[in-house]
């Protein structure tokens, strides 16, 4: 298995080459998190590079909040085959073990931020939510 990390950022993620379909059922079927899959191609022309660069922008934006991945539909078309994949590249997204978005022809960083957000993938958390000032006096304890 190919692993490296991308970006030079300090929330670096861990960028996996998908290897074979029993490997990718498992990631699929066990992760709560969402899961971005960039399918290139050797054959693929500098599109492929902006797409390097946009996944590891992803790595340092998001870092361990999602999970990254690679599949060369070339090298292991059991990904292509799955999914109906023609050509590269294309960014894929899945939560809760579906398909819930792709991205085939404009791969701009806007476009995946556009996805991410609009799809709200991440649950907020408690410190998301601003707490209300609060105008009341407190209330006096029955001994006052």
């Amino acid at each position: 298995m190919l692993m490296y990390l991308v970006g030079s950022g300090f929330s670096q993620g861990e960028v996996t080459w998908l290897s074979n379909e029993v490997e990718w059922r498992l990631i699929l079927t066990t992760t709560q998190l969402p899961i971005v899959v960039t399918v290139t191609s050797s054959l693929c022309d500098d599109r492929c590079t902006i797409l390097d660069d946009q996944l590891a922008r992803l790595s340092e934006t998001y870092g361990n909040l999602i999970i990254l991945r690679k599949a060369n539909i070339l090298t292991n078309p059991f990904f292509a085959i799955l999914y109906n994949l023609v050509n590269a590249p294309i960014i894929i997204v899945f939560q809760t073990g579906k398909e819930i978005a792709r991205l085939e022809n404009d791969l701009s960083w806007g476009a995946i931020t556009d996805i991410i957000d609009n799809l709200s993938l991440f649950a907020p958390s408690p410190s998301d939510f601003v707490q209300p000032p609060s105008d009341s006096a407190p209330v006096p304890s029955l001994g006052e």
